[in-house]
């Protein structure tokens, strides 16, 4: 099977990749939110990694986004991995579409962080991304009005992909503090 990889911004995505992608992520994550991009929202710049057949029909998808992290009083831009989601599986799809999303990532320089649900964290470590066993609970979420928030999954494991900043490193070297995101688990 002709298999090609591409990158596109939410503002660039057809109908139809919109619908697999959105039909996909309610499926996977029970997800209310629909991807739905519109100048000025988010999903408009946002980064999606599409890996399709020759003709065109999604066989993995995922998306990467900008998150601003504080640890420890220092502040950091690094990239969410979000919905990686191979549409059929055990044909290496979702592991070539990581694949790719790890040397994209990589080239960047910056951290890229995830969760995943724990059933997922050997897959996921066998395709090359570090892992923070039962880290997610570590993520807080600091709402607009400076509140605080927990995970609200209770717990998973995070994905990642060390930076240049050295982010990782700190946060495997301080285990008892807490991450505190500008986004709600992604």
């Amino acid at each position: 099977m002709v298999v090609k990889f591409i990158i596109k911004k939410g503002k660039e995505l057809t109908d139809e990749e919109l619908n697999v992608l959105n039909e996909w992520r309610v499926k996977e994550f029970h997800s209310k939110n629909l991807i739905k991009p519109v100048i000025g929202d988010d999903n408009w710049e946002k980064i999606y990694f599409l890996l399709l057949d020759k003709n065109n029909k999604a066989l993995a998808f995922c998306r990467i986004h900008e998150v601003n992290i504080e640890f420890m009083d220092k502040e950091y831009r690094i990239l969410g991995l979000a919905t990686l989601i191979s549409t059929i599986r055990g044909k290496g799809y979702g592991k070539r579409l990581a694949s790719e999303m790890i040397k994209y990532v990589q080239d960047s320089g910056k951290t890229g962080i995830g969760f995943c649900n724990k059933i997922l964290t050997d897959y996921y470590r066998g395709i090359g991304f570090g892992i923070i066993e039962e880290g997610a609970q570590r993520f807080v979420y600091k709402n607009e009005k400076g509140k605080l928030l927990t995970n609200p999954w209770r717990g998973g494991d995070v994905i990642f992909i060390a930076g240049d900043d050295g982010l990782i490193k700190e946060i495997l070297n301080r285990p008892g503090e807490k991450v505190i995101t500008d986004r709600l688990h992604w």
